[in-house]
């Protein structure tokens, strides 16, 4: 039986975090493969909850920069939140780390440089990611690197108290 979220076809299961699962899914109105991450159900209850993981993905989505993972739209179907991203299926540092034992210096430098660059934009919009790790490090080709998963991610404070 095929799960839908609003116009989204989920396709299968890319991954099972503590924030939630990430599956991919067919996009039906565009007609493109997207990732669409399900918030756990225990997690979105509270509409003030849900307000803040809102909020949070609209500065998510207003972060366009080649080494973040995009944030396309998200929304609440079935009583869960969704989010829907750019699919980046190349594995990640993670898997890469899993499948070699000795990644080449120049390769982890690169990375390395992309992903603080991703970081670096992702802040001048005012999101602190709060959780890079291997796992959140995305490949789309062996040499582009882009920082995802701003699941635990924070708005940063305008005022100064922050």
């Amino acid at each position: 039986m095929e799960r839908t979220f609003h116009h989204f076809v989920l396709l299968e299961t890319l991954g099972v975090g503590g924030m939630g699962t990430v599956y991919k899914a067919r996009d039906t109105l565009l007609d493109r493969l997207v990732a669409l991450k399900l918030l756990r159900r225990d997690l979105g209850g509270e509409s003030d909850h849900t307000s803040r993981l809102q909020q949070e993905a609209r500065v998510a989505a207003s972060v366009n920069h080649p080494n973040v993972i995009q944030v396309f739209s998200s929304g609440i179907d079935h009583g869960q939140f969704y989010l829907v991203m750019e699919l980046v299926d190349h594995g990640s540092l993670d898997d890469f780390i899993e499948q070699r034992t000795r990644l080449p210096e120049e390769q982890v430098l690169e990375s390395g440089i992309q992903v603080a660059k991703g970081l670096r934009a992702a802040h001048r919009k005012g999101l602190i990611h709060r959780d890079v790790k291997p796992a959140n490090i995305l490949f789309v080709d062996e040499h582009t690197a882009k920082i995802g998963d701003f699941g635990l991610a924070g708005v940063a404070a305008q005022s100064a108290e922050t």
